[in-house]
C-alpha cells in the first residue's frame, strides 16, 4: 500500500487556497469586487499557488517526512514521490513552473493593456 497514492489532488487544493486567500485580501485592500474586475489579480493567484506548490513539492521530497507518514500508516515509504504522483497526467514537480508561467503571462497581459 502506498502512503500518498493521490497527492496530485493537492495541487488543486493549493490553487483553491491561493484563490480564496488572494480574493479575500484584494477585496479588503481595495473595494468589493476589485478581484473579479482585474485580471492581474487572477495572475497573482496563480503565482501564489506556484509558491505553495513549491513548498508542497519540497515537503514530499523530504525522506524524514515520508518515513514518518509510512510509520504512522504502517506502509512502505515512497521513493521519488514527486516523479510518481501526477495531476492531469503531469508530474507534480512541474506544476510550480506551469502555474508561475501562466500567472506571469496573465499579469503581463493585463498590465500591458
Amino acid at each position: 500500500m502506498l502512503v500518498w497514492s493521490g497527492v496530485g489532488f493537492f495541487i488543486a487544493v493549493l490553487i483553491s487556497i491561493a484563490y480564496v486567500f488572494l480574493k479575500w485580501i484584494v477585496d479588503i485592500i481595495w473595494q468589493e469586487g476589485y478581484f473579479s474586475a482585474h485580471l492581474w489579480a487572477t495572475g497573482a493567484t496563480f503565482i501564489l499557488a506556484s509558491i505553495l506548490c513549491c513548498i508542497f513539492v519540497y515537503a514530499i521530497k523530504q525522506e524524514k517526512l515520508l518515513a514518518y507518514v509510512a510509520k504512522m500508516t504502517d506502509s512502505q515509504p515512497m521513493f521519488e514521490p514527486e516523479r510518481t504522483h501526477k495531476f492531469f497526467f503531469i508530474p507534480v514537480r512541474y506544476w510550480p513552473i506551469i502555474l508561475f508561467l501562466v500567472g506571469s503571462g496573465i499579469c503581463i497581459r493585463d498590465l500591458m493593456k
